[in-house]
């Protein structure tokens, strides 16, 4: 006589399976998108930093002088006060957190905003800012500079008005464009009288 048993089911069934590993999905895409978000929120505020850092500086450096006559890229990146997370390994060279390329901040001097001849104001330029995090940058600093978006000559900035400014001159059709922002710290101190 023949008699039935009941095999019992050892594993998990291919259903089981794909349930497991869609879950597993939808977990490591949602762990991404915020490493992403978290990232990008990171190196935003790490850029403002730097731009604050060399500001303060570039001013207690040249505090002295009283005037901006000589100021580039190499001579702050000399300055035992600059972060070396700011300096291009073995160069004379400035970078901040979007770029690591030569050239990626550039400093110098603003000639013909005073009355002086000697230059009383400085500029900061921040080359390849993604376009997606340019105006998050831009509306950060324009209280404290005149912030332009582009290649303009730093003497001609005259600064964003509002973050309506900042949105519009940052917009690029592709936002993995790499944007120039300009930045001339605003309340500089007087030039030396005696320069």
């Amino acid at each position: 006589m023949y008699v039935a048993t009941k095999t019992r089911q050892k594993g998990m069934s291919l259903i089981e399976i794909m349930l497991a590993i869609g879950l597993a999905a939808v977990f490591v895409a949602g762990a991404l998108v915020y490493y992403n978000s978290a990232r990008t929120s990171t190196k935003t505020l790490q850029t403002i930093e730097a731009v604050n850092a060399l500001n303060a500086i570039i001013r207690d450096q040249f505090a002295v002088q009283g005037h901006y006559d000589g100021i580039n890229s190499a001579i702050v990146a000399r300055f035992s006060t600059v972060p070396d997370l700011m300096r291009l390994d073995g160069t004379d060279n400035l970078v901040h957190p979007w770029s690591k390329s030569s050239g990626a901040i550039v400093i110098g001097e603003v000639r013909g905003l005073g009355t002086s001849s000697t230059p009383s104001h400085f500029y900061i330029r921040l080359v390849d800012i993604p376009t997606l995090v340019c105006a998050n940058i831009a509306t950060s600093l324009f209280k404290n500079y005149g912030v332009s978006v582009g290649s303009a000559t730093p003497g001609d900035i005259k600064g964003l008005s509002s973050v309506t400014d900042a949105v519009n001159q940052c917009y690029r059709p592709d936002p993995n464009e790499g944007v120039i922002l300009n930045l001339v710290p605003l309340n500089m101190f007087r030039p030396n009288i005696n320069s």
